[in-house]
C-alpha cells in the first residue's frame, strides 16, 4: 500500500504501559502523585511546559507547608514567657509545651507511615492539615494551661502525619535526578521558619496577641490544604505507591538509625551553643548573634548544595560524607575555642554546612532504594529525627554543664557512630544501580588488607 495508508502503518499503536511498584532499577519504579507523567528514559511525555508546571507546584506547595509547620514549632520560644505571665506557671512548667509536642512526634510518627500504607499519602496529608488546623484553633483559644498543653499534644501528634508525608510527596514529583535537590529545598521551608516564621510570629503576637499566632497559622494550613488536594489528588496511582510491604521495626529502626544520630550530634550542641559561646572570656553578645546567623544563614544554604552534591555523587555516599565532616568540624570546634572568635564563626560555619548537607542526603536514599516502603520510611524518619534530638538535648546539657568544651567532642563521636550505622545499611543494601555508593567500604576493606599483608611480611 502507498501513500497515506502507508504512513500509518508506520506508527506503532500507542500501548498502555504499566509501571511496576517496587523495582531494584530506578527506571522502573516511578509512580507520580502530582499528575505529571513519570519519566521513562525513552518514553513519550508532555511537553516541558505542561509537565513542569504541577512539579513546580509541588515544591512550592510542600515548601509553604513546611514553613507554616516550622513556624509553629519554633515560634513557641518566643511565646514562653507571654504564656509564664498569662497563665501563672513557671518558666520550667511553660516549657512542658515543648517537651509534650516532642514525645507526641516521636510515638505518632510511625502510626502515619501506617496509615499512609492503608489510604495513600495525598489522603494522609488531607486529615493531618485538617487536625494541625484544628489544633492552631484549639490553641488559640485555650482557657487555661492544660487546655493548652493538650492543645499541643494534638498539635504534635498531627505535625508527624503532615511532615513526613509532604516530604514523601515533594520527593515523588521530583524531576528525575533531582530528587535529593528538590527534598533540600523543601527542608530549607522548615529552617526559614527558624529565622524568619518564629520571628514574624513573636511579632504578631506583641503587636496583637498570642492568639491570632495560631489562627493565623490555621488560616495557612487550611489554605495549603485546599492547594495540595489539587496538586496530590487521591488517585489510583496514589494508593499503589502506599501498596504494603512486609517490613518489621527492626529493619526500619536500623534504616533511619543514621538520622537518629545525625539529630543526636546536630542539636545536643546547637542546643546550648549560643549559652557555651556567651561563657567564653572576650565573647560579647554581638559575636554571639553573629555566629547564630551564620549558622542558621549557612544551614539554609547546605539545604540546596547538599540536595545537588546528593544528586550528582550519590545520597548514601553524600550521607557518610556529610556525618564524617560534621565529625571532623565538631573537632574543629572545640579547637577554635581558644582561638579568635573569628575563627570560631568560620567553625561554626563548617558545623552547619554539613550537618544540613547530611538530612536531605539520607532522605533521598530512603525514598530512592525503597520507593514502594517510603512512606512509612520517611514517618520514622521524622521519628528518628526527634528522638536524636531529645536524647541529644538531654544528654548535652549534662556535658555542658561546666564542661562545654567536651560537648562538641561528645557530639564527634555520636556523629561516627551515624557514619558507622549508614555504612552497615549500605552493605546490606540491594547492589543493583548502587556500587558507588560502597565505596567507603571498598576502601576500608583495601586498608584492612593492606594492614594484614603488611604484618604477615614481618
Amino acid at each position: 500500500m502507498t501513500g497515506h495508508g502507508a504512513a500509518r502503518r508506520d506508527v506503532p499503536e500507542p500501548r498502555a504501559v504499566r509501571f511496576p511498584v517496587e523495582a531494584s532499577s530506578a527506571s522502573a519504579r516511578e509512580v507520580r502523585l502530582d499528575g505529571a507523567a513519570p519519566d521513562h528514559g525513552d518514553a513519550p511525555c508532555p511537553r516541558p511546559e505542561t509537565r513542569d508546571r504541577p512539579r513546580w507546584s509541588a515544591l512550592i506547595t510542600g515548601w509553604l507547608a513546611l514553613f507554616v509547620i516550622g513556624t509553629d514549632l519554633f515560634v513557641v520560644s518566643p511565646l514562653l514567657p507571654i504564656w509564664r505571665s498569662r497563665f501563672d506557671v513557671s518558666l520550667r512548667t511553660a516549657g512542658l509545651t515543648v517537651t509534650v509536642f516532642a514525645l507526641a512526634y516521636v510515638v505518632a510518627a510511625p502510626a502515619w507511615g501506617r496509615r499512609a500504607v492503608k489510604v495513600s499519602p495525598p489522603a494522609v496529608l488531607v486529615l493531618a492539615l485538617s487536625g494541625f488546623a484544628v489544633c492552631n484553633v484549639l490553641t488559640a483559644v485555650a482557657p487555661t494551661f492544660w487546655t493548652l498543653l493538650a492543645a499541643r499534644v494534638g498539635t504534635g501528634l498531627f505535625v508527624s502525619g503532615a511532615t513526613a508525608t509532604v516530604f514523601t510527596l515533594v520527593a515523588s514529583s521530583a524531576p528525575q535526578g533531582r530528587r535529593a535537590s528538590w527534598l533540600g529545598i523543601a527542608t530549607s521551608g522548615l529552617l526559614s521558619a527558624l529565622w524568619a516564621g518564629a520571628p514574624l510570629g513573636g511579632l504578631v503576637a506583641r503587636h496583637t496577641s498570642w492568639r491570632a499566632v495560631f489562627v493565623v497559622l490555621a488560616a495557612f494550613a487550611v489554605l495549603i490544604l485546599v492547594a495540595a488536594r489539587g496538586i496530590w489528588p487521591d488517585t489510583q496511582a496514589a494508593r499503589a505507591v502506599a501498596a504494603p510491604v512486609r517490613r518489621g521495626a527492626v529493619w526500619r529502626a536500623r534504616a533511619v538509625a543514621p538520622t537518629a544520630c545525625w539529630a543526636a550530634a546536630v542539636y545536643g550542641l546547637y542546643t546550648y551553643l549560643s549559652a557555651g559561646l556567651g561563657d567564653r572570656p572576650g565573647w560579647s553578645t554581638a559575636w554571639v548573634n553573629t555566629s547564630l546567623i551564620v549558622y542558621g544563614l549557612c544551614a539554609v544554604a547546605a539545604t540546596f548544595l547538599g540536595g545537588r552534591i546528593a544528586d550528582r555523587h550519590g545520597a548514601a555516599r553524600t550521607t557518610w560524607a556529610a556525618l564524617l565532616l560534621l565529625a571532623v568540624a565538631d573537632v574543629a570546634f572545640t579547637a577554635s575555642l581558644s582561638g579568635a572568635a573569628v575563627t570560631t564563626c568560620l567553625a561554626v560555619a563548617l558545623l552547619a554546612f554539613a550537618a544540613y548537607t547530611a538530612f536531605p542526603a539520607k532522605q533521598a536514599q530512603l525514598v530512592s532504594d525503597h520507593p514502594s516502603d517510603s512512606a512509612q520510611l520517611m514517618a520514622w524518619n521524622q521519628s528518628a529525627m526527634y528522638l536524636g534530638i531529645t536524647l541529644g538535648s538531654l544528654a548535652g546539657g549534662r556535658i555542658a554543664d561546666g564542661h562545654f568544651r567536651a560537648l562538641p567532642l561528645a557530639c564527634a563521636a555520636v556523629a561516627v557512630f551515624g557514619v558507622a550505622a549508614q555504612v552497615f545499611t549500605v552493605r546490606r543494601r540491594t547492589p543493583a544501580g548502587h556500587a558507588a555508593d560502597g565505596e567507603l567500604i571498598s576502601i576500608w576493606s583495601c586498608a584492612v588488607r593492606c594492614s594484614r599483608s603488611s604484618r604477615s611480611r614481618r
